[in-house]
């Protein structure tokens, strides 16, 4: 038989190319299949999960990710197709490309078949527009606030635009500007490189010479590029009052808006030249053309301005600092930090506390939790997920609300490891009821009570990270609402799109799946719009509720001076939204905050399905409502920030504190060094029945703060706690033995004593009750001080002799005390412990 016989009786005629398309047939089916399949399954567990929302939630939320996905197809279709558009111009200018080949010791030329140019054609044009695309998954929530602006009835002195404008429709206009300039620039860039490529484009020093067909296709891109130019100067007047170009001084404004549109008209100029390219052969003028456009840009967003600002910021003898837009400065800021209702108040204008220096709590959430996390009341495999201040759970005495959740840590450390069933069925997938921390008089410790819950175990909260699989409920039952674990399909793409194969078992059909169970991340997937804070517990006519403030952040407002929160510049953050979650059903709701702002309100018409009014929050949830944390930090920093005259001011405490049940506070000091701190204002929200509430006050004569409170290798010092009673200064703090080292009962902080100072007086004891008894053994609270020399020294006489008596009686601790109210009495100052190594 010859060679070629043989080849065909073992290769018969088109066998290979076959076998391989088939095989390529094949792995695009099942890549489809597998992409294809996943996205159903995911879109089968949202939805599953959208209809556990109730109140209309459920249909916001699948409206949300509808609206997204169009936005996102819009703008990959538009991206590729204008990718792809750019690159088949080309490949229509391109003849044919021959790609040398080698046979043996013979070289030949061989042309590439059209049908490969056109694919590599499609594949990079789909390649560029993945690329154009990418991070454009929020543009959805620019775009709807953008259709219904807020608007707020205040304008900005510059363009006197009003400030809705700069939060809603500024954002999306700049999105698109900058996407079109990315788009154009680099069609420009990858356009010209590859006519240089094939030949068609050649450049004799800065003159560029085309070919018809490359002339036209770039003086069309260049003309896009110059008509996106101008678009960009016509809104460089709002950004500069935005301030995203720096702070915004009127000596900039006076050279940068007109200076604006200069470049906006040398850019539609350019356009029409760069357009004219495609017929009229004058490559100098293009030149010409972009050349002033540049200089004109670089002159007018760089040069100038910074020589303005310079000049603006040198001091001169008799030249009044630039106080242009000072008051209207202020009054934004106000407006953009939540502060606009701020009122100063007179010192002694401070309201009471109910239960007095006596009800100020001394513990803090961080040690409330340790402690109860060691005292033997948590189930097992369960730590603390939250705490909150809630004096009600004591007829009105410092008491915390501690929520529990499980302990993904301890289920890492766990030895043997606990199962699947254990993790998501059993004691790992659920916590116990809250309990009450109630700070004692007697020894200063903290007595941990039972609270009256209505369920018995909890599901919802923080720390829970893992999803649940609960028996089926019964009709008509009360306990949480979850996913049915049903039919083939719902199984199925339940188990891929949590990529947990158990949900297929026996055990798990016909059950009930709890998913998505964090407080803040069920939130977060309802409402993106917003970003929610840390979510705190509350007990409302016996139910356990996450309650979150949602916040609503811009980058774009006029004349603000950022603030800095947490590493972070800050243009413009209120809270406009609480969410609810409920931690025994699950039960998410959102409402719009108590003194919403206009783009909260804009926000809660785009969701109406979802977000409730502000008048519907229920009347026991809305009693326990605090203050915002966040919105009080910003608030306190801008009344700062205007009132601080040469010295800097800076809070005396890292967060601000709870006063009571229904006070918030900051405190600022200012002094270091050498010089002594003395406090000068304190800042206070308290949500009321008419909503939130703010006030400062500002000491005529800021007074002295007390000795800092230290601690040692075996001590740490509490959170301070500063308030005004009767115009003076009040402050409450703990020092807590805490050792460094230690294991078991050894590490759980308890406290050593607690310092109370109220104006020049102080009173230390082992709890507050005692620390007040002993401020009050020098005379009623409220009554001024002898601070003249000889009271002074009858005091110490007073004084001295307690000292003797309590060393005659061996109390060394009395001594020790009464030691150093006897510096106080003299005026010398209490010698500092030396803090811990």
């Amino acid at each position: 038989m010859a060679g070629g016989e043989r080849r065909a009786a073992v290769n018969p005629a088109g066998t290979g190319p076959r076998r391989r398309r088939w095989l390529l047939l094949a792995a695009a089916a099942l890549i489809a299949v597998l992409v294809g399949g996943r996205w159903l399954a995911l879109e089968t567990a949202e939805h599953a999960w959208a209809a556990t929302i109730t109140g209309g939630g459920g249909d916001a939320y699948l409206a949300a990710r509808s609206l997204a996905r169009l936005m996102r197809i819009v703008v990959f279709v538009v991206s590729v197709g204008w990718g792809t558009l750019h690159l088949w111009f080309i490949y229509r200018s391109i003849g044919s490309v021959q790609m040398p080949r080698r046979i043996g010791n013979l070289e030949i030329v061989e042309a590439v078949p059209q049908r490969i140019l056109l694919a590599g054609t499609l594949l990079a044009g789909l390649a560029f527009g993945i690329g154009l695309a990418w991070g454009s998954g929020d543009w959805w929530l620019q775009a709807l606030i953008a259709s219904g602006a807020p608007q707020y009835g205040v304008t900005d002195p510059i363009l006197h635009r009003d400030v809705g404008y700069y939060v809603a429709e500024l954002p999306w206009a700049e999105t698109r500007q900058a996407y079109a300039l990315l788009a154009t620039l680099t069609a420009v860039v990858v356009v010209s490189l590859l006519y240089v490529g094939i030949g068609s484009l050649r450049f004799r020093g800065l003159r560029p010479q085309a070919s018809a067909h490359a002339r036209g296709h770039l003086g069309l891109l260049l003309g896009c590029l110059a008509s996106v130019l101008a678009w960009g100067a016509l809104l460089d007047p709002a950004e500069l009052v935005a301030g995203l170009h720096g702070p915004v001084v009127r000596a900039v404004v006076d050279v940068r808006v007109p200076g604006a549109g200069v470049v906006a008209v040398l850019a539609v100029a350019t356009a029409v030249v760069s357009v004219a390219w495609a017929w009229w052969d004058r490559p100098e003028a293009v030149s010409a053309a972009w050349a002033v456009l540049v200089a004109a840009m670089v002159t007018v967003y760089g040069l100038v301005p910074g020589l303005a600002r310079g000049a603006s910021t040198l001091p001169r003898p008799g030249r009044p600092a630039d106080t242009s837009y000072a008051v209207d400065r202020h009054a934004l800021e106000r407006l953009a930090f939540g502060a606009e209702g701020l009122t100063l108040q007179v010192p002694d204008s401070a309201p009471r506390i109910a239960r007095g220096p006596a009800g100020v709590p001394v513990w803090d959430p961080t040690r409330v939790a340790t402690v109860v996390a060691h005292s033997g009341r948590l189930q097992r495999g369960t730590t603390v997920a939250g705490v909150a201040f809630a004096p009600d759970l004591a007829g009105g005495a410092p008491a915390w609300l501690v929520a529990p959740a499980p302990d993904d840590t301890a289920l890492t450390r766990a030895d043997p490891p606990p199962d699947w069933t254990a993790v998501h069925q059993v004691s790992w997938a659920r916590a116990g009821p809250p309990l009450a921390a109630v700070e004692t008089d007697t020894d200063g410790g903290l007595a941990i009570r039972d609270v009256p819950f209505a369920a018995a175990t909890t599901w919802f909260g923080p720390g829970f990270n893992q999803y649940a699989v609960l028996p089926a409920p019964a009709p008509g039952g009360a306990g949480p609402r979850g996913i049915a674990i049903d039919g083939m399909w719902q199984r199925v793409a339940l188990a891929w799109a949590l990529q947990s194969p158990e949900l297929l078992r026996q055990n798990a059909r016909g059950g009930m799946l709890l998913w998505r169970r964090g407080a803040t991340e069920r939130l977060g997937r309802l409402a993106p719009f917003a970003t929610f804070g840390t979510a705190t517990p509350v007990l409302a006519n016996g139910a356990l509720w996450w309650v979150a403030y949602g916040y609503l952040d811009v980058d774009y407002f006029p004349l603000v001076e950022p603030l800095k929160l947490d590493e972070r510049l800050v243009h413009y953050r209120r809270a406009g939204f609480v969410g609810a979650v409920n931690a025994a059903t699950g039960n998410t709701r959102l409402w719009l905050a108590p003194g919403y702002d206009s783009l909260a309100a804009a926000w809660g018409r785009a969701f109406r399905d979802l977000v409730a009014p502000a008048e519907s929050i229920p009347p026991a949830l809305r009693s326990r409502l605090g203050y915002p944390v966040d919105g009080l930090r910003l608030a306190a920093r801008a009344f700062a920030r205007v009132q601080q005259d040469t010295l800097d001011w800076k809070p005396v405490t890292k967060e601000p504190f709870a006063v009571d049940a229904a006070w918030l506070a900051e405190a600022f000091m200012f002094g270091e060094g050498a010089q002594p701190p003395r406090l000068q204002a304190i800042v206070a929200g308290a949500m009321t029945d008419t909503g939130p509430t703010l006030l400062a006050w500002r000491l005529a004569l800021p007074e002295r703060l007390p000795p800092v409170v230290v601690g040692s290798t075996e001590t740490r010092p509490g959170a301070a706690r500063l308030w005004l009673a009767g115009g003076r200064m009040l402050i409450v703090q703990a020092r807590f033995a805490e050792p460094e080292r230690g294991t078991g009962d050894a590490v759980t902080p308890r406290i050593e004593s607690v310092f109370i100072t109220w104006g020049d007086r102080n009173g230390e004891g082992p709890s507050a009750g005692a620390a007040l008894r002993d401020l009050l053994s020098s005379g009623p609270l409220g009554a001024a001080g002898d601070t003249s020399v000889a009271g002074r020294w009858r005091e110490a006489q007073r004084i001295a002799a307690e000292m003797d008596a309590a060393l005659g009686r061996k109390d060394m601790v009395e001594f020790g005390r009464l030691y150093r109210r006897l510096l106080e009495a003299l005026g010398l100052p209490r010698p500092k412990l030396a803090p811990g190594p």
